[in-house]
């Protein structure tokens, strides 16, 4: 069975995640596909975040960014992702039939899980994707103090 709004529309996936995202934001709740489709259409850059042994991996698209004008801070466990994407144009007035991509500034923040070592950090950019790793603190162990007899 397919189904037909009104206008003959016929509605796709995409058009059920961004209802989703706004009723997310709505009434401000998560829903089970939240790990599938969570951050709001147009959230740019678009990240992945992993965990690793030893470290936390995020890998961030930033295609057309030049490297020059991307900044990062980590303070207090977020991380800050800043930068401007100009996209060149012909120099004349351009009629679009559609513009999805947007240049200018733009800014994404990111919580980060705790027990990360902000001396640790490296950053690399390569074909529009930034990777950065951070890595975890080392553990605190008890001290362990050796009794001496005497």
């Amino acid at each position: 069975m397919q189904v037909r709004w009104y206008d003959g529309f016929t509605p796709t996936f995409n058009d059920f995640f961004r209802l989703r995202d706004e009723l997310d934001q709505l009434f401000d709740i998560g829903l089970p596909l939240a790990d599938i489709r969570s951050v709001p259409r147009g959230t740019f850059p678009a990240i992945n975040m992993q965990e690793e042994k030893n470290a936390v991996t995020i890998q961030a698209g930033l295609p057309g960014v030049d490297p020059t004008e991307i900044d990062l801070t980590l303070e207090d466990n977020v991380l800050t992702i800043k930068g401007n994407r100009t996209i060149k144009t012909d120099g004349e007035k351009t009629s679009y039939h559609r513009r999805e991509r947007f240049s200018g500034d733009f800014a994404r923040m990111v919580s980060l899980p705790e027990g990360l070592d902000a001396e640790k950090v490296e950053a690399q950019y390569r074909d529009g994707i930034l990777n950065i790793t951070i890595g975890k603190a080392e553990e605190k162990k008890p001290k362990q103090i050796s009794v001496t007899v005497g």
